[in-house]
């Protein structure tokens, strides 16, 4: 059995919570002057610059934002279904318990967002940067993640299962307690990456860098780690060790 790290709080609130965008029937909004709790789905924000602004409990979905600078927003709550984000700016953006699901977010930027609760399952993160992301609960199942930038990010008790993360970069980044069953990580930069109770079942971690990586109680049952560079990782007390990888590691210790 493994080890699941609770969430906090706040996280759980967000998550037991419907997002306000969705679930209400909001106002209509006006284009030109944005404001918390309407609709705006009929606006096109291509390259608009809503920096700053408070757009809490919006509706988007499939809405025009690419290249939008929404820098240090608030989207709270917002919902964004199958919108278009390609090299939008999110930098430092408050998304807590949104739904991004199936958004493409082709090479946005998000670096410092809070993205506690919020849903972007599906979403197309195709080198998109995610680093310092505060990401506690979220849903990240079914995302395409390739070559992602994601260092330093807090991400206890997320989920990833089926991510395709070819590449992805996670240099130190906390994962304790995540789901990330049959996840793609081959060639991906796991370096001091703490994966501490987290189920890593049927992942796949090819030629991935893992020095000082931590996987204690981690669930590695069918997990590919051929070719990976593992020494100087911690697998403690991990459950279901492939064969292969006990091997590595006796070679790697001699």
């Amino acid at each position: 059995v493994l080890t699941r790290l609770p969430l906090a709080a706040g996280v759980a609130a967000l998550l037991l919570a419907s997002s306000a965008a969705s679930s209400e029937a909001l106002p209509r909004g006006d284009c030109a002057a944005p404001r918390p709790a309407t609709d705006l789905v009929h606006c096109d924000f291509q390259g608009a610059n809503l920096a700053g602004l408070d757009l809490s409990g919006v509706r988007l979905d499939n809405a025009k934002l690419e290249n939008a600078n929404l820098a240090g927003c608030n989207l709270a709550r917002a919902s964004a279904v199958g919108s278009n984000l390609k090299w939008a700016n999110l930098t430092g953006s408050d998304l807590r318990g949104g739904d991004l699901s199936k958004a493409d977010l082709f090479h946005a930027s998000l670096d410092r967002a809070r993205l506690d609760g919020a849903n972007l399952s599906g979403a197309n993160l195709f080198g998109a940067n995610l680093n310092e992301v505060h990401a506690e609960g979220a849903d990240f199942s079914h995302a395409y993640m390739k070559d992602l930038l994601m260092e330093e990010a807090h991400l206890p008790d997320s989920r990833f299962e089926r991510c395709f993360m070819l590449r992805a970069v996670l240099i130190g980044s906390r994962l304790m307690g995540a789901s990330m069953r049959q996840v793609v990580l081959t060639g991906a930069a796991l370096e001091q990456t703490d994966f501490s109770g987290a189920d890593l079942t049927g992942s796949l971690l090819n030629g991935a860098h893992l020095e000082g990586a931590v996987f204690h109680r981690a669930g590695l049952a069918e997990t590919r780690f051929t070719n990976a560079v593992v020494g100087g990782a911690d697998f403690t007390d991990a459950v279901d060790m492939p064969a292969h990888l006990a091997d590595m590691l006796s070679k790697a210790r001699n």
